[in-house]
């Protein structure tokens, strides 16, 4: 009970930490949509393509690495203190080195230099962040807080700095340069965790075979999105097509960040389990996951076809159209994004199974990467979108037919639990549709229909009795009985 409160706890504070980091704009985007236009949104998006390329370079495979090797040695002050430096030392020297080639690309071949040269930031924050080390010692609380109040001045600078096209680089440096100061804020707190080790060196490069394990599976989920923006760019030569992919992309990640955070939550607490030999209890993690996939990602999808029309013109004004086709196809990324995040942090990462995971990233990348040229010609935006669904798909099957072959999961059971999610967001997507036609286009509207589709889709599961609604129920019983005990 205490492990499952403490699950819930983390899985409330990791979302909200990555809900922030998204979510601030697009509590903004109606606003700076209409201020910037389409063409300063896509020159953002794509200035910031090109140095993801770097971040990715700089972060290596230490993020992940480092949350899973600091939740195994939680329990061990000394161990942990070493492995932190070791992780930090290696994530400074490729960050540095990342630093010095953007820097020399920004001033001699950037296409929009100014802007390019304030995505410099990113590369800063990259180099000190720790963020997660405070994931491996399931601290996310010291997170979120963090992001309040960063997210909160971004908001509020944003309204008071940005208000024609020309303001551009005020709304690329106040992102940037938050994000750098969010991840200085949070290295005092470090010393709560970390001790003295006398005479220890740091050796970078221990476990580097292993780093770049976990590096290059990384490296093909975060080219999928960064290629897409780069090949539209490229191809189509419209940084407006561009803009169309990116409010369709923004809508798309936080929404899974409801989905995907708990496995940031669960990654230590398996890898955990795993090197204590408790294999039951990872597997039962592992089943819940999935089940916990189904039981958002399915509403998340349907809710976001059936809200769309209402959506797209609330949310962004006039000249975002065509957005409203793109988000439809980008809406099916929700369960194999979903399926394959659960699978690769709780099973392969955990195991220490990184080979067999890069292979199948790298299969459904060269899927992606085939079809987005073949596509994009055609359909540019929506291509891309087509392109990213089909990749993550045969992720998917690829990591699904493993883990089944060898005996580690029933592939049969991921998708048996689903009837009863499809049925209630079947009913859900219906009754959107039907009463978006005849709503006006207002932000009252958008939120009838949120509010009106989750009331929907939990009565329909509450009659089917879904495992995750009646256990709510019965604890929200519980703790009121408690309670009125007390008084």
């Amino acid at each position: 009970m205490a492990g499952n409160k403490k699950i819930a706890k983390n899985y409330i504070f990791n979302t909200s930490y990555q809900l922030l980091a998204i979510i601030v704009p697009l509590v903004t985007t109606p606003y700076i949509s209409r201020v910037l236009g389409a063409e300063g949104i896509g020159i953002n998006s794509y200035t910031y393509s090109i140095v993801s390329y770097f971040v990715i370079f700089s972060i290596l495979g230490t993020a992940t690495y480092g949350n899973r090797q600091i939740g195994i040695l939680q329990d061990d002050p000394v161990s942990r203190t070493q492995k932190f430096w070791d992780i930090l030392t290696l994530r400074i020297l490729t960050s540095g080195s990342a630093l010095i080639l953007y820097l020399c690309y920004a001033l001699l071949f950037a296409k929009h230099k100014s802007i390019a040269l304030l995505q410099t930031f990113y590369l800063l924050a990259t180099l000190c962040d720790t963020a997660w080390f405070f994931q491996g010692m399931e601290d996310f609380r010291r997170i979120a807080v963090r992001n309040y109040a960063i997210k909160l001045l971004n908001v509020a600078g944003i309204f008071l700095l940005i208000h024609n096209p020309d303001d551009l680089w005020k709304y690329v440096l106040m992102f940037t340069g938050l994000n750098f100061v969010g991840n200085l804020s949070i290295i005092p707190y470090l010393r709560k965790y970390l001790v003295r080790v006398k005479g220890y060196k740091p050796q970078p490069f221990n476990d580097i075979i292993v780093v770049l394990q976990l590096f290059i599976p990384a490296t093909a989920l975060w080219l999928y999105e960064m290629f897409d923006k780069t090949m539209i760019g490229v191809i189509t030569q419209s940084a407006a097509q561009n803009g169309y992919y990116e409010q369709s992309n923004k809508i798309i990640k936080m929404a899974l960040i409801l989905v995907t955070a708990l496995n940031t939550v669960l990654l230590p607490k398996s890898s955990k389990a795993f090197a204590e030999g408790k294999l039951g209890e990872m597997k039962e993690y592992l089943y819940q996951s999935y089940r916990f996939v189904w039981f958002l990602g399915v509403p998340l999808m349907c809710g976001v076809i059936g809200t769309e029309s209402v959506l797209v013109p609330v949310f962004f004004g006039k000249g975002y159209e065509p957005v409203i086709t793109v988000l439809c196809i980008m809406s099916l990324l929700f369960i194999p994004i979903s399926l394959n995040s659960t699978s690769s942090a709780q099973f392969f990462i955990s195991t220490g199974r990184q080979n067999i995971y890069t292979r199948c990233v790298l299969i459904g990348g060269g899927v992606n990467i085939l079809l987005n040229a073949l596509l994009i010609p055609h359909f540019q935006a929506n291509g891309a979108g087509i392109a990213s669904v089909t990749g993550e798909t045969v992720i998917m099957a690829c990591m699904l037919w493993y883990m089944g072959k060898n005996g580690h999961i029933k592939v049969s059971e991921v998708f048996r639990i689903s009837p009863k999610y499809l049925i209630a967001g079947g009913v859900m997507l219906l009754c959107l549709l039907f009463a978006a036609r005849y709503l006006p286009l207002r932000v009252w509207s958008l939120a009838a229909l949120i509010i009106g589709g989750a009331a929907i889709y939990f009565a329909v599961l509450l009659v089917e009795k879904e495992y995750f609604v009646v256990t709510g129920i019965h604890h929200a019983v519980y703790f009121a009985k408690k309670r009125r005990a007390k008084k």
